[in-house]
């Protein structure tokens, strides 16, 4: 983001985005510093609007939460964007000059087939020859042309596939997140509103699912072996999902999954399947070849309502998934049992 600022206002922004970094626990580090600096300009209406829909939510700032703000509203895609354009406005140039030249020896061929068409009524054999050979000569050009125009669009064609395959690639890799495979928050954002338009009234159930004292084992076996153990995690979450529903990793060790008509009961089951299987993922240490603590999760069920957007559903969900901390961890909560 470009600003015009005078040093005054520079360091009046600047106070008020440390101030925001402070209120809510995060370090003023490069990222955070810049969504704080551009939330408080106001200049990004999107990445303003993305966090008044949290704050309003009262979902918690994180460095995950604030990079992927930072992700999604602040790092420039213009470069590939441009890139994808120019690739664009290559082909469409191409094409233009091959159909303008078609277009040319087409027009000049049908002048030349009309002055023919006029000559070979004469009853001098040599002008007819001579006319038939400007004939044969014009019609060999069109050929050309239109073998080239052929060419150019067979050409374009491939190019024009892999274009929508590179955007394809550019679209999932603004939705997947990179460390463990899963979806990220944007890609469940347009996943819920698709539901929702295609059904206003559908059932959604989501299951938030959070790893039990994770922090302190970054502490002890640090951040390397940590996001292997993510990874792992997200992986059997991702098994169990399959294709009925959406897994998204939601925050550093946190993960949401998404059901489509999916009642409160059943989304309980396939929590407890997933707790289950999680609980029996065993970790050994590729170092010391020492067999790592026990992994555990807690989760908390709920089901969707029509009168909450879904950053309140998210608030909620998380609440859930609270209480089965609170009541001893490794366990589901459902929203029946609060």
């Amino acid at each position: 983001m470009m600003y015009q600022d005078s040093i005054d206002q520079a360091s009046e922004k600047a106070a008020l985005a440390l101030a925001f970094l402070q209120r809510h626990r995060l370090a003023a580090h490069p990222v955070n510093f810049t969504v704080g600096y551009d939330y408080i300009s106001g200049v990004n209406a999107e990445l303003c609007h993305a966090i008044e829909q949290k704050l309003a939510a009262h979902i918690p700032f994180d460095d995950f939460v604030m990079a992927e703000l930072y992700s999604n509203f602040i790092i420039s895609t213009s470069k590939e964007n441009e890139q994808l354009v120019n690739q664009v406005n290559q082909i469409v140039s191409k094409l233009a000059g091959s159909s303008e030249l078609a277009s040319e020896a087409i027009t000049e061929y049908i002048g030349v087939l009309d002055h023919s068409l006029l000559a070979l009524k004469t009853d001098d054999p040599h002008q007819a020859r001579d006319t038939l050979h400007r004939l044969l000569d014009a019609t060999y050009d069109v050929r050309t042309s239109q073998q080239k125009l052929r060419d150019q669009l067979k050409q374009s064609n491939e190019q024009s596939q892999q274009l929508r395959n590179e955007l394809e690639d550019l679209k999932k890799s603004r939705q997947v997140d990179a460390l463990t495979g899963l979806y990220n928050r944007l890609a469940m954002q347009e996943q819920v509103d698709q539901w929702l338009t295609e059904d206003p009234k559908r059932r959604i159930a989501a299951i938030a699912v959070d790893l039990d004292h994770f922090r302190q084992f970054n502490q002890d076996y640090g951040f390397n072996i940590g996001d292997v153990i993510l990874s792992k995690v997200a992986k059997k979450i991702s098994a169990y999902v399959q294709e009925s529903g959406l897994p998204v990793r939601a925050g550093g060790e946190e993960f949401l999954i998404l059901l489509p008509d999916v009642d409160l009961r059943t989304a309980s089951e396939i929590a407890e399947q997933v707790r289950r299987g999680v609980e029996k993922l065993r970790f050994v240490s590729s170092r010391s070849k020492k067999a790592l603590p026990k992994v555990t999760i807690s989760l908390g069920v709920t089901l969707y309502q029509a009168q909450e957007n879904w950053h309140q559903f998210l608030a909620r969900t998380t609440s859930v998934m609270n209480v089965a901390k609170k009541r001893g961890r490794n366990q589901v909560a459902t929203e029946a049992m609060v």
